[in-house]
């Protein structure tokens, strides 16, 4: 047996006391060292038509090994670990195309804390081909960015900016601050954030970006070194498409990186005329995994002042509704279930 954070009727959480999964074949068992509390955790907890009772959450984690199951070669008990949540489907047009570097949606939709029972929890089990092995020298707390970093990573490569561009960037939230580090670790300087919450604000100036309100986004953005090459959208709000499509300049790109379920308006002369190009940008490949797990264990990531609280299972409720209701001033929660 081991402990969990156990979606109830109610939508709720508590800590329960669940029986360990039997591996199957090729399967292994992590004990969880740290567990992200991720955008799309509220989504699964707050937004579904009924709670998902009995579910567990989380997907951004690290551990070790904890037991090998029949069929895996290469992992032994102890190893350090990140896990991409992924299994690939090896059926979908990403899967047959891997040189297109594309995302299994099939394969992200049943993966740990969406369609198997996640992270929050002493142990979880995934399948050995999501493990990555966490480099020497990087401490488990600091990988778990692994994930969430590999998300903005992939933002800004499907952007397509460089050295030298200005880029907006809306939302000064998880995503957002990680995609400024994401563009920093890539020689882009010129960047201006617009967030709407001020405390948000002053938090993000610390990571040397310029940062406005989204009533003042026309006239900082004319404030930048140059035409605005990009803007990536890490909001989840419909609204700011327009917004973005206000300061973009001639043959821009907008990449839509925040899950927004609400439709959106836009003007569809301004895309037309500008030749702008919208696009989304879903989760990441083994590559942009594989980039932010360098990246951080190069330190080309200010990872510590993104990691804002660490508590245990016991305070997940908490701090999802909190999260939830935009009352919290954390920007990245870890879950330590041994803490």
């Amino acid at each position: 047996m081991s402990k969990a954070a156990v979606i109830g009727d109610g939508r709720s959480v508590s800590v329960r006391s669940v029986g360990d999964a039997p591996l199957g074949d090729g399967e292994v068992r992590i004990d969880v060292a740290y567990c992200g509390v991720c955008g799309s955790d509220l989504h699964l907890f707050f937004d579904t038509p009924e709670p998902m009772s009995g579910h567990v959450l989380g997907h951004e984690f690290t551990g070790t090994v904890g037991e090998v199951g029949p069929g895996v070669d290469g992992w032994s008990a102890g190893d350090r670990v990140v896990i991409l949540p992924i299994e690939d489907c090896g059926e979908c047009f990403a899967c047959r195309n891997p040189e297109l570097d594309g995302v299994c949606i099939a394969g992200l939709t049943q993966g740990p804390g969406l369609g198997r029972p996640g992270a929050l929890a002493d142990s979880v089990v995934v399948p050995a081909s999501m493990l990555f092995a966490v480099p020497d020298g990087l401490d488990l707390r600091t990988a778990a960015l692994t994930e969430p970093l590999a998300v903005a990573v992939r933002g800004v490569w499907r952007s397509g900016v460089a050295a030298g561009d200005s880029v907006v960037v809306m939302g000064a939230g998880p995503i957002g601050l990680l995609v400024v580090e994401a563009l920093h670790s890539r020689g882009i300087t010129d960047i201006l954030v617009v967030e709407p919450n001020t405390d948000r604000r002053v938090f993000a100036q610390t990571f040397g970006v310029v940062v406005t309100a989204p009533e003042d986004l026309c006239a900082a953005a004319a404030g930048l070194a140059g035409p605005v090459r990009a803007v990536l959208d890490c909001t989840g709000n419909s609204t700011v498409l327009g917004q973005a499509l206000s300061v973009l300049a001639y043959s821009g790109t907008i990449v839509i990186l925040g899950i927004a379920i609400e439709p959106a308006e836009l003007l569809p002369m301004v895309v037309t005329v500008n030749e702008l190009t919208i696009i989304g940008s879903t989760a990441y490949s083994r590559r942009d995994f594989t980039e932010a797990l360098d990246s951080l264990a190069a330190g080309r990531i200010n990872s510590s002042a993104l990691i804002t609280s660490v508590i245990g299972l016991d305070g997940v409720d908490a701090a999802l509704r909190e999260l939830g209701a935009g009352t919290s001033r954390d920007v990245k929660v870890l879950v330590q279930p041994g803490r």
